[in-house]
């Protein structure tokens, strides 16, 4: 691959912030041609420049933004950022949408590497070729709505893009969140509390370069293929008229919402805040990422109530159970107000609503007291506590510097019963999705290199219907037991919940949204990412290459883990999970079976090629990879 990139920009940004240097580096075609882009380049970046036990909020951590040859394009506008993580100790990454890696690649730009730590604020300004440290004491103690005011307003253009942190963040609130669009988030694991520790309050783009295109022809071609696939699937009725919300009317039907910290799987009132009533009393009109037909996004506004006048410019379902269901509520115009709170303040909405929930449990069952929570009784769906702890979490005041920890940490600093009402992955509590029943989604939770999270790959065929058909489900897996939600099996699930956790791995490389692919239920898999990614490039990937990339990739996340102290024990489930089943509905009794899950662990570590033992990627896994590095610094390190 030689001469002009296409898709890619080809350039990379390194800054330095204690010694306030900018560098600005060509990106390497065999980088590109082994880890594409985004999430697969972070990662190569993270392993290579960060050392065993570095403290997530020390300057030696690195923070690292990416985009992929689809950013910027008719198609995608994903940005990864990726990092060691506070919430966990182990890889930190996260995924958002928006317009801000549309920015960045106009500006010419596909990495952004930040280092070291600034000693007071500052923020970086990219004008194309012109990139700027500039003093951000006027900037900090701020939210990043305000802030990107403040910018638009001083460079006199409303459509620089800013990228940041709001106070959460700037008070290494432990699931801070990166924010871009005023809404889309790059949420989990705590990200924004690393660029709160750099002291780098935002990254505000402005760019005018575009994206080369190699055969525009053939790429608007497959650009409708997609589109014909997706707008003639029934799941097209769904997610682009209602947004994400539906998901809680599909998960109240199915019987898998979580409610009340995981105690139950239903709730008095969930019709006040499902997909159906978010566009019948609510939404003003649909909201979209950059150059997506999706549309999956909603303005809101709240027309009558003690929230009256309250607007907002965008929502998910992860938001609505995490400030909803989770904790006990059903009043969607707080929820509604929280959630601009939120987006506003940088918190990842998941993490808020896991530690409210984690504290209205402990209360309800008087394992903490009005004495330990500042005097506030701490009650199941309390708008106004709701609302209160929002706030004091961000400013990590009072009780809610405690819950600013995140559930894990929580429970460990409060210690007597709470941590056995903890659910948690890698120490991550769980984006809102109950998987004790489905054994093949809990067999990815558990494994999720980042921590408990559908986004890292969800074993579609558990749910069938228009997800998967049985046919596809014995085609792809070999059997028919994969469409079985409570069978530990050994064959298929493995293979299953490898064979779209690559899947996620190839759409966080091309950085393309999981809602335009087989994620929303429609029938676009690998071929027709291979198909979008060579028209785009003028690469030659086949099926098979970006099957390898999605193991490299993978593997080499895991080595990020193992090289952090991960263990087998890592990938099993949190004590709770496996002691208190599911107390109603169509899976009564369901909870998951230490002997049963660890025979299934077994097989997948067997399809991923890990040793049984130990979980950790074996040597010749790595080096038949391209890895052969990653190898020899796990054997120097008496990991392998």
């Amino acid at each position: 691959m030689q001469g002009k990139w296409y898709g890619w920009a080809g350039k990379i940004i390194e800054l330095d912030l204690t010694s306030k240097k900018i560098l600005v580096k060509p990106l390497s075609r065999d980088l590109a041609e082994r880890f594409v882009g985004g999430r697969g380049i972070n990662m190569k970046f993270l392993f290579d420049e960060i050392k065993p036990n570095t403290d997530p909020l020390g300057p030696e951590n690195v923070l690292i933004f990416g985009t992929g040859p689809l950013t910027g394009t008719i198609v995608g506008s994903r940005t990864q950022v990726s990092t060691k993580a506070p919430m966990t100790g182990f890889l930190g990454d996260s995924n958002s949408g928006g317009h801000w890696g549309a920015e960045l690649k106009f500006a010419g730009y596909d990495h952004i590497i930040i280092k070291g730590r600034s000693e007071k604020p500052v923020y970086l300004f990219i004008d194309d070729d012109e990139i700027e440290i500039r003093d951000a004491s006027h900037l900090w103690g701020k939210n990043i709505w305000e802030v990107t005011d403040i910018i638009r307003d001083e460079e006199s253009d409303s459509e620089i893009q800013v990228l940041g942190i709001g106070l959460a963040g700037e008070n290494l609130v432990r699931f801070a969140a990166i924010m871009n669009t005023f809404s889309r988030a790059n949420g989990r694991t705590g990200v924004g509390a690393v660029m709160g520790s750099k002291r780098l309050k935002c990254i505000a783009v402005r760019g005018t370069k575009g994206v080369s295109i190699a055969d525009p022809e053939r790429f608007l071609n497959h650009i409708k293929e997609i589109y014909q696939k997706a707008t003639t699937s029934p799941m097209f009725d769904h997610y682009p008229v209602y947004g994400t919300p539906i998901l809680t009317d599909m998960k109240a039907e199915l019987g898998n919402l979580p409610v009340k910290n995981w105690s139950d799987i239903t709730i008095e009132g969930v019709e006040n805040v499902t997909g159906k009533a978010l566009v019948e009393k609510y939404a003003q009109k649909n909201r979209a990422c950059y150059g997506c037909f999706y549309h999956c996004d909603h303005f809101f506004m709240v027309k009558e109530g003690k929230y009256q006048g309250v607007i907002g410019p965008g929502l998910e379902y992860e938001s609505v159970n995490g400030l909803g269901p989770r904790i006990g509520n059903t009043d969607f115009p707080t929820i509604l107000h929280g959630i601009n709170i939120v987006n506003d303040y940088g918190l990842d909405v998941v993490s808020t609503g896991g530690s409210i929930a984690l504290a209205m449990d402990l209360y309800e069952r008087g394992i903490i007291t009005e004495k330990d929570t500042g005097g506030i009784p701490i009650r199941w769906g309390d708008g106004d506590v709701i609302i209160d702890l929002i706030h004091k979490i961000a400013k990590r005041e009072g009780f809610g510097d405690l819950l600013a920890e995140g559930p894990y940490y929580m429970a460990k600093k409060i210690g007597k019963e709470a941590e056995k009402r903890v659910m948690h992955a890698k120490k991550l509590d769980p984006t809102a999705v109950e998987t004790r029943p489905f054994k093949g989604q809990a067999l990815n939770y558990m494994t999720s290199t980042r921590g408990a999270d559908h986004l890292r790959g969800l074993l579609k065929s558990e749910a069938l219907g228009h997800q998967v058909t049985m046919e596809q489900a014995i085609k792809l897996f070999g059997t028919k037991d994969v469409t079985v939600p409570t069978l530990y099996d050994t064959v298929g699930k493995p293979k299953g919940v490898f064979y779209y956790q690559k899947l996620s791995v190839i759409c966080d490389c091309i950085e393309m949204c999981k809602f335009n692919t087989f994620w929303a239920g429609y029938d676009i898999y690998f071929e027709d990412l291979c198909n979008l990614l060579n028209s785009a490039t003028g690469m030659e990937f086949t099926v098979e290459d970006l099957d390898r990339l999605g193991a490299r990739i993978w593997l080499l996340e895991k080595a990020i883990n193992t090289r952090e102290g991960y263990t087998r024990e890592d990938d099993m489930p949190c004590e709770r999970m496996m002691t208190e089943a599911i107390p109603q509905g169509r899976f009564k009794g369901e909870l998951l079976d230490k002997e049963k899950f660890s025979k299934m662990l077994d097989a997948y570590y067997e399809v991923t090629r890990c040793d049984v033992k130990t979980g950790i990627p074996k040597e010749d896994a790595l080096i038949s990879l391209g890895l052969g590095d990653v190898a020899n610094e796990l054997k120097r390190l008496g990991k392998i």
